[in-house]
């Protein structure tokens, strides 16, 4: 016969009233050994406390003795006699004595000269080679200081011992040090340890060590290695003591848990220990555990049911709401049920319960009159490819009354050509993929449809079903295919415009441009989406546009003029950036990029420079003309007060030039003109500007000049210029110009006016034609005559 399984109860009531029962029971157990542990810990709070008190005394007591022996080894320097300070073998017999006579103290007394030789010793002198203490720390220490120490333990090269030394240095009559005395402890039998022995814990033992860890006293049954800190297993604290720490402290070593304490010697700074196993230190209180866990045993079983009981008695109510919902959940029981009576927690549980159903049913039912009134259809699909939801828009499409796909594979209720359509998208969704399409309906090729599946994935990751939505998106295609018309016919009156026309995003990069830049830069559209403005245009350009692109994307537009060197040709482009301002919210507006539009503008330009060159520059003759030489007067004059420097005008004509006109003709008068403006303007220096005011009447403006000599020197030279003959269609012909400088030189007062300076020019010139022309006459500002004086006598021109 086959043993039933032990069975489990599997209601939260009972799992709940057995969890309260064990943790109760384990709550009641732990209480009692906590307690005693806690009780344990302040008791070693207090012996730790206690051994620490008794382990001072013992330090202290031992400071005494070795400050003890300190003096008597002083005691015994000072008594030295006299004679045997220079007589070694007295000197030997003194020693011989006193060691005697300290033999329970010391195994020897040595004495060492200055230099560290041996000289005397109570016991047998070593009848090898000389001993000497020089370089020992015990003997350079005890030279330093001028008294006596004690030494750290050491291996004495007599005996092979561990030893201690205790010295006290001899002085002569000057205070000089004559010798050092040197008592040797032998450790094996010293036992420091013995007269201390009764401080020592109860169960424990004492155990002394140098500041660097070498073992100095302690019990046989402790002996350890010579350096306790390069063995494994020390005691507890044994690195913190080597470093200074004091006190107790609680631990473990190679023969158990243990309470030790440390204590440095004020004398030595040797390390005094003691070490107090915790069987031994605590043994009362283990009969008290004992006791205490079996109390708390018995205390935690009768806990443990009692709290099991209470806990059943007060879950029922909760038991009998849990068989009210399965009730309305599987057998169709009205949820009122679940509306319980009780005025406490399980009362409002249940009533919480039967708002949250009703308010369930409520919201399902908000859903199924959304999902059969949206413009879709909607269904969901199981893994087994059924569907478990329809709306009113599938059972539309498929003319089929409400519901009658529920439980249906996709196969039977949309047929194999249906299915067929759809499968790529099933396949997708129960692999977790989304899938999409948008293709025409199959009943009805004029109608476009879009078809979307959405996986459902559960917490473990699986995909339990999938979601299928379907629209119609007749309406939104016949849109897209009249904007994609209407963007051609854009595009097309784009790309035959002269004008480049482009659109720049937030990061200064391309999202389209018109065949314009093809025809211009070389750039065909297709590749200019995404590239760098300062890929299309230049480095140079890019920066020189960055401002006014700034200022678009800032929202302000610009208008501009830019020279752009592309394809080996030059032009200059009027640009126009145009802010896309777009609407964020109902306040805010932010600019997602720039409309950029460039005009040629290279054949205005160089007509205005035309127009330019010919308002300001004489038509014959190339040079400038009365407007320019004006407008460069001007400054100068203004240079002159503020540069303190001199200026010069040099005014001058052709001599009897009526009669060339009158003789060869105005033909042969314009090349001669034409051949004077060009000796002129090659005689002169490169700072000087030649102008022509009317007919043969020519002005030199002359900056920076150094003197009545240098202007002397520029006017003969354009005078011998001239002078040389002139080829025309009439032959070679000799003509000779008069020319009148006139001096200005910078000072604080008001300036003179260009007519003014004028005067004085045609003043000196008309003196250069009284002179007997072809010759040159300079005067300063001022001195010339009355400047209306030459224009009265024309014939004398």
């Amino acid at each position: 016969m086959m043993r039933r399984p032990i069975s489990f109860p599997t209601t939260l009531r009972s799992r709940l009233a057995g969890a309260v029962g064990v943790l109760v029971l384990g709550a009641t157990l732990l209480a009692g050994p906590l307690a005693v542990d806690v009780a344990e810990h302040d008791l070693r709070a207090v012996l730790g406390g206690q051994q620490y008190a008794l382990l001072s005394g013992a330090a202290a007591f031992l400071d005494d003795q070795l400050e003890a022996r300190l003096r008597q080894m002083a005691a015994l320097a000072a008594a030295l006699p006299v004679d045997a300070r220079h007589d070694p073998r007295r000197l030997q017999a003194w020693l011989a004595e006193r060691t005697a006579d300290a033999s329970e103290d010391f195994v020897n007394i040595a004495a060492f000269t200055r230099n560290g030789e041996l000289v005397a010793s109570g016991a047998t002198m070593p009848s090898a080679q000389p001993l000497t203490a020089a370089g020992r720390p015990y003997f350079e220490e005890t030279l330093l200081r001028g008294r006596g120490i004690v030494s750290d333990p050491f291996q004495s090269r007599l005996s092979g011992a561990k030893v201690v030394v205790v010295t006290a240095p001899v002085f002569d009559d000057h205070g000089e040090i004559l010798y050092v005395l040197a008592g040797r402890i032998d450790l094996q039998h010293a036992r420091f340890l013995r007269q201390v022995d009764a401080l020592r814990p109860g169960g424990g033992y004492l155990f002394l060590m140098s500041a660097d860890g070498v073992l100095i006293d302690a019990p046989p049954k402790a002996r350890a290695p010579e350096r306790l800190d390069e063995s494994p297993g020390t005691q507890p604290g044994l690195a913190r003591a080597l470093h200074g720490f004091e006190g107790w402290l609680y631990g473990d070593d190679r023969e158990g848990p243990a309470i030790v304490t440390y204590r440095r010697l004020a004398t030595t700074g040797w390390i005094l220990g003691a070490r107090n196993p915790e069987a031994a230190a605590f043994a009362p209180l283990a009969r008290v555990r004992r006791t205490v866990l079996v109390v708390a045993a018995v205390l935690a079983l009768v806990a443990g049911i009692l709290a099991w009981w209470l806990v059943r008695r007060g879950l029922r109510p909760l038991d009998a709401l849990r068989r009210n919902v399965a009730a309305v959940r599987h057998e169709g029981v009205d949820i009122d049920v679940l509306a319980l009576a009780r005025h406490d927690e399980v009362g409002e549980l249940g009533r919480a319960f039967h708002d949250l159903v009703h308010a369930r049913e409520r919201a399902s039912a908000r859903m199924r009159a959304i999902a059969d009134n949206v413009p879709a259809v909607i269904a969901y699909v199981d893994r087994d490819e059924r569907f478990e939801f329809t709306n009113a828009g599938f059972d539309r499409m498929i003319g089929t009354p409400p519901d009658w796909a529920l439980g249906r594979t996709v196969r039977e209720a949309l047929g194999e050509a249906g299915y067929t359509r759809l499968e790529p998208l099933i396949r997708a969704a129960l692999r977790g993929e989304r899938g999409h399409i948008e293709d025409v309906r199959s009943d009805d090729a004029s109608r476009h449809q879009m078809i979307d599946t959405i996986p459902d994935v559960d917490q473990e990751g699986r995909v339990v079903g999938f979601t299928v939505m379907a629209m119609d998106i007749s309406e939104r295609k016949e849109a897209e295919l009249a904007q994609a018309a209407s963007e051609q016919r854009l595009r097309l009156i784009a790309d035959n415009l002269p004008v480049l026309i482009c659109y720049i995003d937030r990061n200064h990069r391309m999202g389209f441009g018109n065949a314009t830049f093809q025809a211009w830069l070389g750039l065909e559209p297709v590749r200019l989406p995404g590239m760098h403005l300062a890929e299309v245009l230049g480095k140079p350009a890019y920066d020189a546009a960055r401002p006014r692109l700034k200022q678009a994307f800032e929202g302000v537009g610009a208008t501009f003029e830019m020279p752009l060197q592309a394809q080996g040709r030059h032009r200059i482009l009027e640009w126009t950036f145009v802010p896309d301002v777009q609407a964020q919210g109902r306040v805010t507006v932010a600019v997602a990029g720039v409309y950029a539009l460039a005009h040629d503008m290279t054949r205005v330009k160089e007509a205005e420079s035309r127009l330019v060159q010919m308002a300001r520059f004489d038509s014959l003759t190339g040079i400038a003309n009365r407007r320019l030489f004006g407008e460069l007067l001007g400054l100068a004059l203004e240079r002159v007060r503020r540069q303190r420097q001199v200026l010069g005008v040099a005014y001058m004509d052709i001599d009897h030039f009526k009669t060339i006109n009158d003789t060869w003709g105005h033909g042969v008068g314009d090349e001669v003109l034409k051949e004077f403006a060009q000796r002129l303007a090659a005689c002169v220096r490169v700072t000087d500007t030649p102008a022509r005011l009317a007919g043969d009447e020519f002005v030199v403006l002359l900056e920076d000049v150094k003197g009545l000599e240098e202007a002397e020197r520029i006017g003969a030279k354009i005078v011998a210029t001239i002078r040389r003959p002139f080829a025309t269609g009439a032959g070679e012909l000799a003509v000779t110009a008069s020319v009148g400088i006139a001096l200005v030189r910078g000072t604080d007062g008001p300036l003179p006016t260009q007519d003014q300076v004028l005067g004085w020019a045609d003043g000196a010139l008309y003196a250069a034609k009284h002179g007997g022309r072809d010759r040159c006459v300079v005067r300063a500002a001022g001195d010339a005559p009355a400047a209306a004086a030459p224009r009265a006598d024309a014939q004398v021109r």
